[in-house]
């Protein structure tokens, strides 16, 4: 079947380089739907899908947006109505892959429609705004998308601009001719690990392989947390093990790797089986030292490098990380069990290290036990989490849940959630958040 490309562009200042794409895609045997997010009438026509269709998209007609003079109205209007056209066409298996150019406005545009489409689809953002020190995350999200630097701007073409706009074209039609992996018939899990548990989350994902499970590793550095509890809304795990929860630790005491106030909610809002584990929840992670907070710099720090520096947490902020993790358990609609490792929660947190700190494990103990309700089991165990005897104990936990869970109320649950979600959206930098659909192309 022949391949169509959804090309977003703004074509009343990209009208010459919307049709150079067309053409270098379709001269490699793909079609190419043009999707027209520009505010004025363009010579090169208004596409396959209109601005006025786009503007409508989002709540508002062209002409309200011209006589309002709001720029950030029309951005929101354009962005919102992308997003919306963009899965519609790919619920309704009109298009496969997107392509967008554009500066700062069109590659917000454009971010915002791909952020939509499930992990899988070929995603290509050609922009000037991929480099320097910007931060990625409000364009890419927990998303899949590839940003090339268009090192020029768009202003008309030349051999330099053709070049790149050949590249990126290009790019597209690689990965649609790579294909997709199929996912096969083994369960897929999903387990957090950081340097500092990785002895231990090598050990269960090895013995996790060897009982016939897939197993998806997140870095818990505040974006990979947000990917895996989106990804687990989608339905694409049916258990986790939540070995390192650092990113809670982080909300909690201001640190830099948060994943949001909605970390740990997925699982137990959908059921599936989850081993919890306060993996590496005895450091913050903060930036340079020379840049710490006024409160981090009378505690206990390590240099973990020029860039990142681990902070201890006081015994009063462990605690308060024990209770707030009894609160989000408490919402779990399946089987949950936690597993605290009492002689220490990563690498520096063990005795002869330099957060070896036992009261701190005893305050978040207590903290945790004060708050969960009894029917989620607390395992104490007497060793550090990166003992060997450690991730045998937790498999066994982890399978153990398996054997009482049922798949058929997890799909259930987890429709619901998405199907509700959906109808509460009302914004696109919302609607990339909730449930895209999962099927590949």
């Amino acid at each position: 079947m022949k391949k169509t490309v959804l090309l977003i562009i703004t074509l009343d200042t990209k009208g010459t380089e919307a049709h150079f794409l067309k053409s270098v895609l379709e001269r490699q045997g793909i079609d190419v739907l043009v999707m027209n997010t520009g505010m004025f009438p363009s010579p090169s026509g208004e596409g396959d899908i209109s601005r006025q269709e786009v503007a409508l998209a989002g709540g508002r007609s062209i002409e309200q947006l011209l006589d309002a003079r709001d720029r950030g109205e029309v951005i929101e209007t354009m962005m919102n109505g992308a997003a919306i056209l963009t899965k519609s066409l790919y619920d309704r298996r009109k298009i496969h892959a997107v392509l967008s150019i554009g500066g700062a406005q069109g590659t917000l545009i454009g971010t915002t429609a791909m952020r939509v489409l499930p992990i899988g689809v070929p995603k290509v953002m050609l922009s000037t705004m991929a480099s320097g020190k910007r931060p990625f995350e409000t364009y890419v999200g927990t998303t899949d998308i590839t940003l090339i630097h268009s090192v020029v701007d768009f202003f008309g073409l030349n051999p330099i601009l053709k070049q790149i706009l050949t590249h990126a074209a290009g790019a597209v039609a690689g990965m649609i001719r790579a294909g997709t992996v199929r996912t096969g018939k083994r369960a897929q899990i999903a387990i957090t690990i950081y340097g500092t548990t990785t002895p231990t989350g090598m050990r269960i994902v090895s013995l996790l392989k060897k009982a016939g499970y897939d197993i998806v590793a997140f870095h818990p550095n505040g974006v990979g947390g947000k990917a895996m509890e989106q990804m687990i809304r989608q339905g694409m795990f049916t258990g986790i093990i939540d070995l390192t929860t650092h990113e809670l630790i982080d909300e909690l005491a201001g640190g830099e790797h948060t994943a949001g106030p909605d970390r740990m909610e997925a699982a137990s809002a959908i059921g599936i089986p989850q081993v919890i584990i306060p993996g590496s929840t005895d450091y913050i992670v903060a930036g340079s030292f020379t840049e710490l907070k006024k409160i981090f710099k009378k505690r206990k720090t390590i240099m973990h490098n020029p860039e990142m520096t681990f902070v201890q947490p006081s015994n009063r902020e462990m605690a308060r990380l024990g209770q707030t993790m009894a609160r989000k358990l408490n919402h779990s609609h399946g089987n949950t069990v936690v597993i605290v490792p009492l002689r220490g929660f990563s690498h520096p947190n063990q005795q002869g290290r330099a957060f070896y700190n036992p009261s701190g494990v005893r305050a978040f103990v207590k903290g945790l036990q004060e708050k969960v309700k009894s029917s989620i089991p607390v395992k104490l165990l007497p060793m550090h989490i990166n003992d060997e005897p450690f991730a045998a104990a937790v498999v066994d936990e982890f399978q153990n849940l398996v054997k009482k869970t049922s798949l058929k109320s997890i799909q259930q649950k987890g429709d619901k959630i998405c199907h509700s979600k959906e109808r509460s959206s009302t914004s696109a930098r919302r609607y990339t958040r909730i449930c895209p659909s999962t099927r590949v192309i």
